[in-house]
């Protein structure tokens, strides 16, 4: 459904007679853009699959928690519906750098930073989240074999010959992270808050400053080393990285928050649980007719997960 302005009407008494709406960005998950009205700019997040409301009021509870204690957080100011059901989230817009510098040494420290302070200022809530507990997210929706076979032809398999073993290695996986998650030592950690996708993407920078974390419609109650994770992993998909990098980003949490030995020794695990719900959701995907088969990625995700047990 392309959004219009007639769609802000309902919502001008509290962000003003909208004016203009241009598209910023399109995602996996949502399209972004900027409305400005009689009152001031947003930015307007809509989601492409279907969300269920209580989840987006989760995050805006969360948000508003957190932002009253970390001013980098940007908080949700109204979420409405479209016609056909579907849902449109409203932020401040923030002026911001086109991408995160990760070669930036003082700004891959303040991630750190801001992430640390961001657990902090989620200490001690008790409130719903948007997303289920991690140690709930390989347990639950079990994937079977014979339901993603359907989508792999003959022309596939010629092409990536060891496609299905990769599959089937990475179902197995999942069900080994399902124990982990749930088994001492990764049991025994502190459950907080997460972010969810903490990823340079979500964070907005302007010149050398952090100026806002973004999109908490991932968050759900974690090991704070899944945001590291989750960081770290983002990271070393890009092209440019090197491992000054991840350094640089960690001295930043520590500085804060300090991290156990314990945990150290546990973030390639993070790491691999991580890739894992990724592959997961692909596929959920798949089954859903949302996506189709991305066979690269699917060996990628065996490979970079091979040593989950280690």
């Amino acid at each position: 459904m392309e959004l219009s302005l007639e769609h802000f009407s309902s919502i001008a008494p509290h962000v003003g007679t909208p004016r203009t709406l241009i598209q910023m960005s399109s995602g996996f998950s949502n399209d972004n853009y900027i409305l400005t009205t009689s009152q001031s700019k947003y930015r307007v997040r809509v989601s492409k699959y279907s969300k269920h409301t209580d989840e987006l009021l989760a995050e805006q509870l969360i948000l508003s928690r957190a932002a009253e204690q970390h001013n980098l957080i940007v908080p949700m100011l109204r979420l409405f519906r479209l016609p056909n059901g579907t849902n449109v989230s409203i932020f401040p817009y923030l002026e911001a750098d086109l991408n995160f510098d990760i070669n930036n040494e003082e700004l891959m420290r303040d991630a750190g930073k801001a992430l640390a302070h961001y657990h902090l200022s989620v200490d001690g809530y008790t409130g719903s989240l948007p997303w289920k507990p991690l140690s709930e997210a390989f347990g639950h929706e079990v994937l079977q074999a014979g339901e993603l076979s359907k989508f792999i032809d003959d022309q596939a398999l010629l092409e990536y010959p060891n496609l299905w073993c990769s599959i089937e290695s990475l179902l197995q996986r999942m069900e080994d992270a399902n124990v982990l998650m749930n088994e001492e030592p990764c049991s025994l950690l502190p459950q907080l808050p997460c972010h969810g996708d903490f990823a340079p993407a979500n964070l907005l920078t302007h010149g050398n400053r952090i100026t806002g974390m973004i999109d908490f419609e991932c968050c759900r109650w974690a090991p704070r080393l899944y945001d590291l994770s989750t960081f770290l992993i983002s990271l070393q998909e890009d092209e440019g990285f090197e491992m000054d990098m991840s350094t640089w980003f960690l001295e930043g949490y520590n500085s804060v928050l300090p991290l156990s030995e314990n945990e150290l020794k546990l973030i390639p695990k993070f790491q691999y649980i991580r890739s894992l719900e990724a592959a997961k959701r692909h596929f959920i995907r798949v089954l859903n007719g949302d996506h189709r088969m991305h066979f690269g990625l699917i060996m990628y995700w065996e490979r970079v997960t091979i040593d989950l047990r280690k």
